[in-house]
């Protein structure tokens, strides 16, 4: 693999060959790697061999067997755009096809085909590429080289980003770090001592989130804090210009040790951490980067976890924070706006005070008026917005404006998910919460046993929502006038109930939707 397709190299590296004396030397050692270094003389020397490996035997010369010239040299296509090789392919009596290209030709043009597919999210294909790429390394390499090791690293990245399986994306990781420690590598200058350190370094990150998602939070600790300080290590060994890639790197480490801290309860490691992904970001990109708004969001989220110990105008200031840049960075009918609108209104109804909750409102009118028209009534995101309008609605003891909602999203609850789903029956379940603190206590009686239908044909009777809307049908029997009427209804319905008849007669159609308001 070239230098300008490395994970860690985006063409910003200086042309420094080695370290000046007043600069830190990395501790490679410590890291726990076995580096040989290859000395190959002077970096002009170097150069000329590059240049002479790279150019091979199509170097032009002229007549008289001088060099051409520098502009003559540079107008040489680069080896990307030049013609591919053809592959020695030979086909067998049967018809079937036997390609006999080495597996060091194919391995460049597999690896390019791994990072196209890993970038336009085709995960079966970037998979299958990375794969490829492994068995490749396997015939080119050995089976101690560091390049087997970084395909195994790609792989587990491809597991873990794309398909969501953070047991295989361990399980390489682990392979690659066996690699890594156990084997005795070889440098022949700086830049390539980098990207092997950089291998080094995704594989920790990678064997990090790997653990947080199976909740092995003590070894993912441990794993991320290793990436942090092979980074650290690697900065100098890189020069002042660093990678572009490698600060991303950066910036993913930090939010994943806050992540891990947020999970663990550690508020002030989880906010430090945080705090160090949003200057990184501002850094790189700048201070109103799309990138900053899911930062301030789990920011705000984190403090708003501390509970009774929460400043929630802290965590207020985080979601206002991320609202602001997604206003000023996209359109104003745009979802990107619409999200922080509704996490923002969110945020302020967690405060008690009037001023907040009218700013609530207004967030959450805002963000209900952009899905409406993206979306349209029936999708699930409008539906969100609207039942935590109408939860808003009733805290504020607007109950005529929240039973109007209510009905509205009933409706589009049915429509969107099905008459029998969690979704209706949590709205029954609030509006005979509305009901019974109305005093109306039959009608609530009514959408109670409603909603316990559905929990009890979605989840079982036996489910904690089940058995909890039971409890409170139990205890609005309780009432001697519901009781009563109970009573009455069953012994009524066992007086009219028609006498046996082998004859199946006509049904009157369900009610649907309609019939709820019965």
């Amino acid at each position: 693999m070239s230098s300008d397709d490395s994970f860690f190299s985006d063409g910003k590296r200086s042309d420094q060959s080695s370290l000046s004396d007043h600069e830190d030397k990395p501790d490679i050692g410590g890291l726990g790697l076995k580096i040989v270094d290859i000395p190959t003389g002077s970096q002009a020397s170097r150069s000329r061999r590059s240049h002479r490996s790279s150019s091979g035997s199509e170097q032009d010369y002229s007549d008289d067997g001088t060099q051409l010239s520098t502009q003559r040299t540079r107008e040489t296509p680069s080896p990307r755009r030049r013609r591919r090789k053809k592959r020695t392919v030979v086909t067998l009596k049967d018809g079937s096809v036997l390609d006999l290209t080495p597996p060091e030709e194919l391995l460049p043009e597999c690896e390019r085909k791994a990072r196209y597919y890993t970038s336009k999210k085709e995960t079966d294909k970037a998979i299958k590429e990375w794969s490829r790429y492994i068995a490749l390394c396997r015939l080119v390499h050995g089976l101690e080289h560091w390049k087997l090791a970084e395909g195994y690293v790609f792989l587990a990245h491809a597991y873990l980003m794309l398909r969501g399986l953070p047991t295989q994306a361990q399980a390489h990781s682990e392979t690659a770090r066996t690699i890594m420690l156990n084997g005795l590598h070889t440098s022949e200058s700086d830049e390539s001592k980098s990207q092997l350190m950089g291998t080094l370094l995704l594989m920790y990150y990678v064997l990090g989130r790997a653990l947080t998602l199976l909740k092995k939070y003590q070894e993912a600790e441990q794993n991320l804090v290793k990436a942090e300080r092979v980074s650290q290590e690697l900065s100098k060994l890189s020069g002042e210009r660093e990678s572009s890639r490698r600060v991303q790197l950066d910036i993913d480490i930090a939010i994943a040790l806050a992540k891990l801290y947020a999970k663990q309860q550690k508020h002030a490691l989880g906010s430090g951490f945080y705090e160090k992904a949003i200057q990184l970001t501002e850094e790189e990109y700048g201070n109103d980067s799309p990138d900053l708004i899911p930062i301030y969001q789990d920011l705000g989220r984190l403090e708003q976890s501390k509970k009774e110990h929460a400043n929630q105008d802290k965590a207020t200031e985080h979601f206002l924070q991320a609202h602001s840049i997604a206003v000023a960075r996209y359109s104003g009918q745009s979802e990107e706006v619409a999200e922080t609108a509704h996490a923002l209104a969110l945020a302020y109804s967690e405060s008690a005070t009037a001023e907040a909750e009218t700013a609530a409102e207004q967030y959450l009118n805002e963000s209900l008026g952009i899905r409406q028209v993206l979306f349209g009534p029936h999708h699930a995101k409008t539906i969100s917005t609207q039942d935590d309008l109408c939860r808003l609605l009733i805290r504020t003891d607007r109950t005529d404006e929240a039973v109007s909602l209510l009905r509205t999203l009933i409706t589009s609850k049915s429509a969107t998910f099905g008459d029998l789903s969690a979704e209706v029956g949590e709205a029954y379940k609030l509006y005979g919460s509305i009901l019974m603190s109305q005093g109306q206590l039959e009608k609530a009686l009514k959408f109670f046993k409603k909603s316990y239908n559905i929990e009890s044909t979605v989840y079982g009777p036996g489910h904690k929502k089940a058995k909890a809307t039971q409890q409170t049908i139990d205890m609005l029997l309780q009432s001697p006038m519901l009781a009563a009427k109970e009573g009455q209804t069953r012994a009524g319905q066992l007086k009219s109930r028609p006498r046996f008849n082998a004859t199946v007669g006509k049904t009157a159609p369900s009610g649907g939707i309609k019939s709820a308001w019965d």
